[in-house]
């Protein structure tokens, strides 16, 4: 299907693993089904507010990558769950916000996130846009999640990727 925003080449792992590729759906053809248990078993009105506890943790992760703008670089103000920004290792916190800066942090995404998986305390997806290389992309979708969850997301990013 081709959708190379969605399965990069540039991982840790042998990416033939990544079927979701193969499917007209993209991988994506579970998440409607998902969906509709959700709403069954919360009901219309659980759902809302399920949702609104997302928003707000992901207004508060916003809120965090704001406090650290020496750690953090947020892309974009969300409009829902995902929160797109780079993390920036101590290397480039002193750099000017320019067009090397920029490949710095987005060549960073994979290696980050491979310490991500071998460390297997988190796992954040990243992907480019049209506009933009690698960046990553938080989506926070679990009714587990706390703030004190988003900070240690924070915090661990920090801490495996402080030396890139």
């Amino acid at each position: 299907m081709s959708a190379e925003y969605l399965f990069m080449t540039d991982k840790l792992y042998d990416v033939k693993y990544d079927t979701g590729d193969k499917v007209i759906q993209c991988g994506r053809h579970n998440d409607i089904f998902k969906l509709w248990l959700q709403w069954r078993a919360k009901g219309t009105e659980g759902f809302e507010k399920h949702m609104d506890r997302l928003m707000e943790l992901s207004e508060y992760m916003v809120r965090r990558i704001k406090q650290m703008p020496d750690k953090y670089y947020l892309i974009l103000e969300p409009e829902m769950v995902n929160v797109c920004f780079w993390y920036l290792p101590t290397r480039v916190r002193n750099m000017p916000h320019t067009q090397e800066r920029i490949k710095i942090v987005a060549d960073i995404c994979p290696i980050l996130k491979g310490r991500m998986m071998q460390a297997g305390t988190l796992m954040v997806g990243y992907q480019p846009d049209d506009r933009r290389p690698n960046f990553f992309r938080n989506i926070i979708s679990s009714a587990a999640v706390t703030e004190a969850d988003v900070d240690f997301l924070l915090a661990e990013m920090d801490r495996l990727g402080h030396d890139l």
